[in-house]
């Protein structure tokens, strides 16, 4: 195929849309210069395939930084939790002990408590320095999806399938509040870093909103009509973002529930979402690929490509400078911020640049 002539550049770009090469590209505008985490690391047991050849290594569905951004916590569908160094990528410990798709994680405030949902209807509580289990595991009587520690580091809050959302002490986990979720199938949960607020959505695509203390509802929005997949609040708790198989991730007055603006995803679904600071808001979806916006705006900052799988979770540092990304590709990369221009290698391999 000739590319300098008129029909060997259609016929070329035919190609490479039929591929798949171009088809998650973002557009120039977006993005001024290439952009590569400062690591990439492989999930699961590395001598899965060297040893088996149809074994595959696993794929990520959760994962969770410590607030130094030290430590990097992952789940997938082999039920087993990882934990990694952030500076080397070395795994440190294998946290065993669900019988089933691990589907969240999340740190409590030490930096040092982690707890862990699965489909084995249990949420487990462990310790990142020692790796080891805290206590025995909790059984929540229906497969769990989701779970989010109060910023307190003294509770923590589950949701799943066919199930209420529920909060429950870290102190003998009691269980101290229970309230009906919109729908019978919830997919994330989430905590207002000010403690306030409890977030829930689901398959209806409503946006539930409770009082943390009470348990008494503040509104229900009907946020989409298809299925939500996310929820996250803004670092300021003024802000809530929603996004799942609809067009548009778009964000809600915390305090009144009224939308106040969206931004355009699609043809992307949206698996994760989190706030990097008050106006940054990280989407990760179905495109294989992070996209950056700065909410006030809207505009699109970055979109961060290298996943060859989608993106099903984001976790950041507690100053927003690390954030990692878990893929169905079976990896988690990491990116710091703020982001650095790359440069190529005689090798060909990417290297951020000096």
């Amino acid at each position: 195929m000739d590319a300098t002539t008129i029909p060997g550049r259609i016929g070329l770009i035919a190609v490479l849309l039929f591929s798949g090469a171009v088809a998650h590209c973002p557009p120039a505008r977006a993005v001024a210069l290439s952009m590569a985490p400062i690591r990439t690391i492989e999930f699961g047991d590395p001598d899965a395939k060297p040893s088996n050849p149809q074994r595959r290594t696993a794929v990520v569905t959760a994962v969770a930084l410590s607030p130094d951004g030290q430590r990097l916590a992952a789940g997938g569908d082999d039920h087993v939790v990882r934990l990694f160094e952030v500076a080397n990528g070395r795994m440190e410990h294998r946290l065993v002990g669900h019988r089933d798709w691990i589907r969240g994680l999340s740190l409590a405030a030490d930096g040092d408590t982690l707890a862990s949902v699965a489909g084995d209807h249990t949420y487990r509580l462990w310790q990142l320095s020692s790796g080891t289990s805290v206590e025995a595991p909790h059984d929540c009587k229906n497969p769990l999806r989701a779970v989010a520690f109060h910023p307190n580091g003294l509770q923590l809050a589950t949701a799943g399938f066919c199930c209420p959302a529920r909060i429950y002490n870290l102190s003998g986990g009691e269980l101290t509040l229970e309230a009906d979720s919109p729908c019978r199938d919830s997919h994330a949960i989430t905590f207002s870093p000010d403690g306030t607020k409890l977030a829930v959505v689901g398959a209806a695509g409503t946006l539930r909103v409770w009082n943390a203390a009470s348990g008494v509802v503040l509104y229900d929005i009907p946020a989409d009509v298809r299925r939500l997949r996310a929820v996250a609040f803004s670092t300021d708790s003024r802000q809530i973002a929603t996004g799942g198989d609809g067009g548009e991730v778009r964000l809600w007055n915390a305090e009144t529930g009224q939308q106040e603006r969206a931004l355009p995803v699609r043809p992307a679904k949206v698996f994760c979402l989190k706030f990097m600071n008050d106006e940054d808001l990280a989407i990760g979806g179905s495109d294989n690929c992070v996209a950056i916006w700065k909410t006030s705006g809207p505009s699109l900052l970055h979109k961060l490509c290298g996943h060859t799988g989608s993106v099903t979770s984001l976790a950041i540092n507690a100053d927003g400078t690390i954030l990692a990304s878990g893929s169905f590709d079976t990896t988690i990369r990491i990116w710091r911020f703020p982001l650095q221009p790359t440069e190529k290698t005689a090798a060909g391999t990417t290297l951020p640049a000096r």
